[in-house]
């Protein structure tokens, strides 16, 4: 699912900080990031993508912000349907669109698989082989996974971009 903002009546007045914001509204904005320091911005929503389907077990979220300093933020946020499992989310900050571009054409979303680590100490050779053939079609699964979201988001930015001329 692809949303694109619809321009906004009034922006005078920020909202407050929070990370789910009506589009297109001016709002200042704070996503923490495992071992930095959070990102925090106020900007615009400019585009969101999402890849939630009820048969997998995970989802991602991709908002893409400009910041009232004319940068751009892409905040990736990778959701379990699982209570197991904590959601995290990841944060950058570009100079500019292609360089945003750049970084999500390039993300390996098999760094976001979590390798169960159990005992292999005196596993049969056959074992440890299917573990391995295991992880293999989940990197796989999660790559793709990925990819379909990724050209999904650049077709739509594609056509709203031939659309507005």
């Amino acid at each position: 699912m692809i949303n694109f903002p619809m321009p906004a009546a009034d922006q005078t007045n920020p909202a407050p900080a929070a990370e789910a914001q009506s589009m297109s509204a001016v709002g200042a904005y704070r996503f923490p990031r495992p071992g930095q320091r959070p990102l925090v911005f106020t900007g615009t929503l400019l585009a969101m993508a999402m890849s939630f389907t009820p048969e997998v077990p995970y989802w991602y979220e991709i908002n893409i912000f400009r910041t009232e300093t004319q940068e751009f933020a892409l905040v990736l946020k990778l959701f379990f349907q699982s209570e197991a499992e904590d959601d995290y989310s990841k944060a950058w900050s570009f100079e500019s669109i292609e360089a945003l571009f750049d970084a999500l054409e390039t993300y390996d979303a098999a760094e976001d698989i979590r390798v169960p680590l159990g005992p292999t100490d005196g596993a049969p050779p056959a074992e440890l082989a299917a573990m391995a053939y295991e992880m293999k079609a989940r990197v796989a699964a999660q790559r793709a996974h990925w990819a379909s979201l990724i050209g999904e988001l650049f077709d739509e930015l594609e056509a709203a971009g031939q659309a507005m001329g």
